[in-house]
């Protein structure tokens, strides 16, 4: 489990050390900004369907797109 954690930590290190600190913020938004536009278009596209009485019609796009959003608004508050 150590061994786990030290690993995940070593991939948010990476992560962060690459795309968030050596960003400028304008440039950091502009990208969170992308993510969620992403997120929106993938719940359009996961809502439409021929089954016109459920509004999700495809469960892979809906959580994929809600990840999406998650990442994008964390992405943001850094």
């Amino acid at each position: 489990m150590n061994l786990l954690l030290g690993a995940l930590q070593n991939l948010w290190n990476n992560f962060y050390n690459t795309c968030i600190r050596n960003i400028d913020v304008k440039l950091r938004y502009s990208i969170g900004v992308a993510i969620i536009l992403a997120s929106m278009i993938l719940f359009v596209i996961c809502s439409k369907g021929k089954n016109k009485g459920m509004l999700i019609n495809n469960w892979f796009l809906f959580w994929i797109s809600m990840i999406l959003l998650i990442i994008g608004i964390v992405y943001m508050s850094i």
